[in-house]
């Protein structure tokens, strides 16, 4: 028989106090008991705040109150000052306002003995819970240890920037894609968000892990991300890659069988990999070369630590350090090369380009200081800037200038935004075509 919960909530508010706080006990209890069978860890419990799933924020502060937890002082040294007064039956509101600064310093002073006694008993009231309860405590009261309890100084486990923060890159773009990006950014529907969110790397991990019988009840949809998050983050780096590889391949089915995100240029890798370094797993994975040292000391650092050498920077002779900036300037050309070829042949299309650039720190600048350097297949190898300068000035004179220039006068007339869409997309066609 069916029962409204709106009805049971209403019988159980209308019981005593004795009796709603004998049903608290048996509800935390069992949740304890819960928390053990399960084996969730206190991350999940707080991030997740589980215990809201069990009582709502009134119900907890009379449960804890039952069970003689301390009481919190107010937050002013006004509202202190007004407690002292109620005390001694004396209720003029307009007291306070009548002492001098230093009567109110007194006050002050107090307040704060006050509160660090607050804190001092909290320490010493949870110490006497038993440990799963004592973090939820410790979480509902907001107490500093808290905080640093669950984060720690391990990113590991923290939580990533919200999508909102995310959903820009932070990272520039290279100037010859800018023409690919829509000034007004379409964004995903709710579908196409429910069937991205089903290609995340945690969510396979959770749906893997746990058969429909097995799967924790949640009473809403952040509760139940966050744990999901949380007992991914607790997987071995191996393992994480491991359906980080498995997501992205779920990722390139879900931009195949929805085309318009990719036509509009919207981006989704970021709603998919909730970290830079899954998005640099991804692309290394494909083929993306390792970036060299940005200098020559670095070199050497590095290969000092590999050979284990107590040797220092400033012990090298001056011809000895000019071998390692020679080395570098060798290795920096031949990853220009290497990450040329990545970006134009191995990334299949223009968008993973995109979602490449938004996420690869030092991609775009790469990108162009490798376009720079880029010798031709005719020439012998060695980069002259003469040459470079020469071969500018060719194509400065090419038909290309011209039609940059009539582009550039197009999109400062006032077209629709379709027609500049398609005004950029000539001038891609048009850059190919010249390049080829």
């Amino acid at each position: 028989m069916y029962v409204n919960p709106f009805a049971l909530r209403s019988k159980f508010l209308q019981l005593s106090s004795e009796k709603q706080m004998k049903y608290y006990q048996k509800s935390i209890d069992k949740f304890i008991q819960l928390l053990d069978d399960k084996d969730i860890d206190e991350n999940a419990q707080i991030e997740g705040k589980l215990f809201e799933t069990l009582l709502t924020k009134s119900e907890q502060k009379k449960y804890f109150e039952s069970i003689s937890a301390p009481i919190k002082p107010v937050n002013t040294a006004a509202g202190y000052y007004a407690e002292i007064k109620k005390q001694e039956n004396d209720d003029n509101p307009t007291a306070w306002k009548l002492l001098s600064a230093d009567e109110k310093k007194k006050y002050t002073n107090l307040l704060r003995d006050a509160k660090d006694d607050y804190n001092s008993q909290i320490k010493h009231f949870s110490e006497n819970l038993p440990e799963r309860l004592k973090v939820e405590y410790l979480s509902f009261v907001k107490h500093p240890r808290t905080t640093a309890h669950v984060n720690g100084s391990n990113n590991e486990n923290s939580s990533p920037a919200p999508i909102s923060q995310r959903r820009k890159s932070v990272q520039p773009i290279p100037e010859n894609f800018q023409a690919l990006i829509d000034d007004a950014q379409q964004k995903l529907n709710r579908a196409q968000l429910d069937a991205l969110h089903k290609c995340k790397p945690d969510v396979l991990y959770y749906e893997k892990k746990n058969s429909d019988d097995d799967r924790l009840t949640f009473i809403n949809t952040t509760a139940k991300n966050t744990y999901i998050r949380t007992i991914f983050n607790q997987l071995s780096e191996k393992k994480k890659h491991k359906f980080v590889l498995k997501s992205t391949r779920k990722w390139e089915e879900f931009l195949q069988s929805h085309p318009t995100i990719i036509e509009n240029q919207i981006p989704t890798l970021h709603l998919l990999l909730a970290k830079n370094d899954y998005a640099h797993y991804y692309f290394t994975s494909l083929g993306l070369p390792e970036r060299p040292p940005a200098t020559a000391l670095l070199l050497f650092n590095y290969e000092r630590q590999e050979a284990d050498s107590q040797q220092n920077w400033t012990d090298l002779s001056q011809s000895t350090k000019d071998e390692f900036i020679k080395r570098l300037s060798k290795i920096k050309r031949d990853y220009h090369q290497h990450f040329l070829e990545f970006v134009e042949k191995t990334l299949p299309s223009d968008y993973v380009r995109l979602e490449f650039f938004r996420h690869i720190k030092h991609a775009a600048k790469d990108y162009e200081t490798a376009i720079k350097d880029r010798v031709d297949e005719k020439d012998d190898g060695q980069l002259k800037i003469t040459q470079y300068l020469v071969k500018k000035q060719i194509i400065e004179l090419t038909p290309m200038s011209e039609f940059d220039r009539i582009k550039q006068k197009l999109l400062n007339t006032d077209l629709t935004h379709e027609q500049r869409k398609l005004v950029r997309r000539l001038g891609i066609i048009m850059n190919k075509n010249i390049s080829s």
